[in-house]
C-alpha cells in the first residue's frame, strides 16, 4: 500500500501542472535568460567604454572618422589597391 502511495504521488509529481517536468522547464529557461543577461551586459559594458571613448578621446575618433568615412588629413596620401576581383576595397584600411 505504501509503494502504490508513493507511486501515485510520484505520478502527480511528473505529471502535475506545476510538477517535476515543469520545474525542470523552468530551470532550463532560467540559465538561458541567465546567460543572456551576461552577454547583454557584456555588450552595454563595451557600449559605455566606446561612448566614454567618443567623449573623451579624439584620437579614437580620428581613427573612426578616417576608417568609416574614408577621410584623411591635408598632408596625407591614401592608397587604394585594386583586390583579386579588379575592384577597389569598399572601405580604405
Amino acid at each position: 500500500m505504501l509503494a502504490a502511495a508513493l507511486m501515485a504521488v510520484s505520478l502527480n509529481l511528473a505529471r502535475a501542472p506545476h510538477g517535476l517536468r515543469d520545474l525542470l522547464v523552468l530551470r532550463h529557461y532560467h540559465q538561458r535568460l541567465q546567460s543572456e543577461r551576461e552577454r547583454e551586459q557584456a555588450e552595454n559594458r563595451e557600449l559605455q567604454t566606446t561612448i566614454t571613448r567618443l567623449q573623451s578621446d579624439d584620437i579614437y575618433i580620428q581613427r573612426i572618422i578616417r576608417k568609416e568615412l574614408g577621410y584623411a588629413r591635408s598632408n596625407e596620401l591614401i592608397y587604394r589597391f585594386v583586390n583579386d576581383s579588379g575592384t577597389p576595397p569598399a572601405n580604405p584600411p
